[in-house]
Formats: structure tokens, C-alpha cells, sequence
């Protein structure tokens, strides 16, 4: 068995709240102060509830909820992380 290292790869991320904020600042579509329906890195976006988005994956539909970071790999898939597990892989890059 060989053992392998995981490459360095930059990717970008956003909290839930920076997500709501991008969505309004994207859509006409807002009720009761939230965004209900909008595109984020070409994907169409979708309100569950006012903790939940529908996010479209790879993997099929997950939910992004305020205990999440939204991540953008490196093809431009996005897809949700839960935070402890974000802060366990993923370190700030200062530009």
C-alpha cells in the first residue's frame, strides 16, 4: 500500500450569511427579506426555509444550512461543508 498527500488546491468559500446577502444582491425574488430564487456560480438556487438553501451538487441536491460553508471547487462545482469540517482541512490564503 502506497500512502498518498492530498495537493494544495485554493478554493473559495462563503458563509451562510454572505450567501443570503450575495442572493439579494442578485434577484428581484425576495420574500420576507430573503432570497428566494437566484444563480450562484451558474447553478440555480432554490429557498427551503429561511435556514436552508437547496443546493444542485455533483452528488445530486444538498442542503446548505447557516452550520455550513458554501465551497466553489476547482471546476466551479459548489457544494456545501460543515463548518467544523471546513476549519479542520481548510486554512485562510491572505491575497
Amino acid at each position: 500500500m502506497a500512502k498518498f498527500r492530498k495537493k494544495p488546491v485554493i478554493i473559495n468559500a462563503i458563509t451562510f450569511e454572505e450567501f443570503i446577502e450575495y442572493g439579494k444582491a442578485h434577484t428581484d425574488n425576495i420574500i420576507n427579506g430573503m432570497p428566494w430564487s437566484f444563480e450562484y456560480e451558474g447553478q440555480a438556487i432554490s429557498h427551503e426555509t429561511d435556514e436552508c438553501y437547496l443546493i444542485p451538487t455533483l452528488e445530486g441536491t444538498l442542503y446548505f444550512t447557516p452550520n455550513d460553508m458554501l465551497i466553489t471547487g476547482t471546476d466551479g462545482e459548489i457544494y456545501p461543508c460543515k463548518k467544523e469540517i471546513f476549519e479542520k482541512i481548510y486554512e485562510k490564503v491572505e491575497d
